[in-house]
Formats: C-alpha cells, structure tokens, sequence
C-alpha cells in the first residue's frame, strides 16, 4: 500500500506536470515568430513566389541592412552591408532585385540591390527623400514617394533610371498641415493600370492611374481612418481601418473593389498587432512586425480560422453589416488582465493543489521527526 508521503509526492509530481502542460498549451499559437536578434527587425516584404522575405534590420549602429530569410524565418542572409542605410525593400517580380531607399535623414535615394550578390545600382538623382519603392507588375517601372520643399508625391521611374516622372500634385503638404512622411509603399494593381496609395491625411485610401496628372479617387468609407492599402491577384485590394478608444486599440482589415461605392467585406477584425502588413497576393499569409517579445521581431500567420482568431480583439460589433460607408459600432469588452487570460482559475487551483501537498508532506515529516 502506497505511504501517505509517497502519495503526497505522486500529487505534487502530477501537479507539475499537468501545470507545465496547460501553461505549454496556453503559449502555443498560430502567430509564428520568423526572426529573433538583438536588433529591430521591420519592414518584411514578401517574394513573388512567397519563399522569401526581406526585411530591415538594425544591427545597432542606427543604420539599417537589409535581410533575406526562408518563408519559415530559416537560412538567414545579410545582403546588404557597410556605410549604408538600406530600408523598406521591395521585391522584383522575378525575385532577382531589391528595391530599397538608403542615404540619410535628410537626403535618400532609390536603389536597386542584387538580392544574390548584394551589388547596388543607384536609380534616381532627385535630391529629396525618396521612400518606399515598389516595382510594377512586368518589373519595368518603379513607385516611389519624394519628399521635397515641404512636399510629398508619388512618382515612378523606369528601371533603368529614366523617365522619372512625378503622378501626383502636392499629395501631402506641411503648408496643409499634413504628415508628409511616407508610412507605406505604393501598390500597384495586377495589370500595373493603377495605384492604390493613401491620402496625405492617411485617412483614405485612394486609387490612380500611373500618369503624370492623374486624378486620386477615394474607396474607402469617409467616417473611419483608412489606410496601408494592397493589391491583391484578383484585382481587389487589402486596406487597414485603425479604431481608438480610450482603453484599447485595434484594427481592422477590409478587401473591397478598386472602385468608389463598392461593397467591402472583413478580411479580420480586431486585430491587435498594428499595421503596415504585408499580405500575401492570394491573401492567405499575413507578415507584420511586432514587439511583443521585448525587440521588433518578423512575424507570419495563416488567415484560416485559427489565425484570424489569434490576431483578434475580443470586441463586440453591432449595427449596419460591413459595406462601403456602413457606420459599424464597436464595443470593447475589458479584457481579462490576468497573466493566463480565462484559464486563471485552473491555473490558481493546480497552484493550490500544489501547495497543499507541500503543506502535507511538510506535516508528515514534522510527525516523523518527533
């Protein structure tokens, strides 16, 4: 027969391990961590042939290189290195190049990297703040934002450095007040016939044809914060609607036609992570960066059901469905503060039960020793 303090034991081992495995099972999650370093890591970008992804990182001298990893964060790679200060890649179609911004604060240029060899070609000469470069559909002509005399526009350029040529007309202006920072790259749609970009404010998202003169038009509903759009393959387009109340924030992501008026419908909602995203073209993969560990870290996840549920706010919605100009009203539940979220209580009484075994082998061996 068992002894009372061989029993007590059998308890507080049982204990352990069933709270070592509630506490494993309450860390797994869909959300994979790609990159892990002393270092911010930003800005991922996904391949063409969504194998790959490039991204910034900086190695602690203020100056940013740009990194290759494996879909799955494995057989990392420097491309770039020294003196430069690379950021926001940006890959060809045929995954060959890198497009990158790199100079200083107050004077940055286009520049294409050799995503094998790490050899650089300069693309423009303008003399501003060029950001943000994103190759067109066939690879032959670049997007990209210029900062200069208080201004901000989108422009294109040939690959091969010519035809520079400037789209927009005072898309942002310190005059008006308004952020002249570029926070995301432009997309272009799958024929390369039109852009999608934000508003100078950031609170629309806006489509246009890539010729010199062309008139933005708005998709995005005019009673929200609308903003980081993406083409996806079928021609619709991927944008993010931020949400701020005075105890939570959240965001919301809406596929929707690359035409006014037209009716959206949720990609995911309540996600807690903050934008920019990049989203895969089939939009079944979603890459973000995120402090959550400490350190700006690379991060993936799978839109399925599991996915979507692991990025979302526990909110309630109520009112109009999700379409074009529809007032939706969110109501944030307070979320459980408590380190283990909704198992607290489990967690508390495999502790208690722990510690009552303590308490009785402590009293065996006090007996004993009398």
């Amino acid at each position: 027969m068992m002894s009372a303090l061989a029993l007590v034991r059998l308890v507080l081992v049982l204990s352990a391990v069933t709270l070592y495995a509630g506490l494993t099972v309450l860390a797994a999650t869909p959300i994979r961590q790609l990159t892990t370093a002393q270092q911010a890591s930003l800005r991922p970008a996904l391949s063409p042939d969504a194998k790959r992804i490039a991204f910034q990182r900086n190695e602690g001298d203020g100056r940013y290189r740009i990194w290759v990893i494996d879909a799955d964060g494995s057989n990392a790679k420097r491309v770039t290195s020294g003196e430069n200060d690379d950021r926001h890649p940006s890959w060809s179609p045929d995954a060959r190049t890198i497009a990158v911004d790199s100079g200083s604060e107050g004077k940055r240029e286009i520049w294409l990297i050799d995503a094998g060899n790490g050899q650089r070609t300069q693309l423009t000469r303008l003399g501003g703040i060029a950001s943000f470069p994103s190759f067109s559909p066939d690879g032959s002509r670049i997007a990209f934002y210029l900062y200069r005399n208080g201004v901000t526009d989108v422009w294109t350029v040939k690959r091969d450095g010519s035809e520079v040529t400037q789209i927009t007309k005072e898309l942002a202006s310190e005059q008006r007040q308004q952020c002249t920072f570029a926070c995301h790259a432009a997309s272009w749609s799958p024929r390369g016939d039109r852009l999608a970009i934000s508003s100078g404010d950031h609170s629309k998202v806006l489509v246009l044809a890539p010729t010199a003169g062309a008139v933005p038009q708005a998709i995005s509903p005019d009673d929200e914060r609308a903003h980081f759009p993406t083409y996806l393959a079928d021609g619709r387009i991927v944008y993010v609607s931020e949400y701020i109340t005075l105890d939570q924030s959240w965001t919301d992501l809406w596929l929707q036609p690359d035409q006014p008026n037209s009716a959206r419908t949720p990609l995911v909602q309540g996600v807690r992570a903050q934008g920019p995203f990049e989203i895969s073209r089939d939009a079944q993969q979603l890459l973000f960066a995120s402090p959550r560990t400490g350190n700006f870290e690379i991060y993936a996840v799978t839109l399925d059901a599991e996915g979507k549920q692991a990025l979302a706010e526990r909110v309630v919605r109520a009112g109009a469905s999700p379409q074009a100009g529809g007032h939706i009203e969110v109501k944030a539940q307070r979320r459980d503060s408590s380190p283990f979220g909704e198992s607290t209580p489990y967690v508390l009484g495999l502790v208690a039960v722990a510690l009552v075994g303590i308490g009785v082998e402590l009293f065996v061996r006090a007996r004993r020793a009398r």
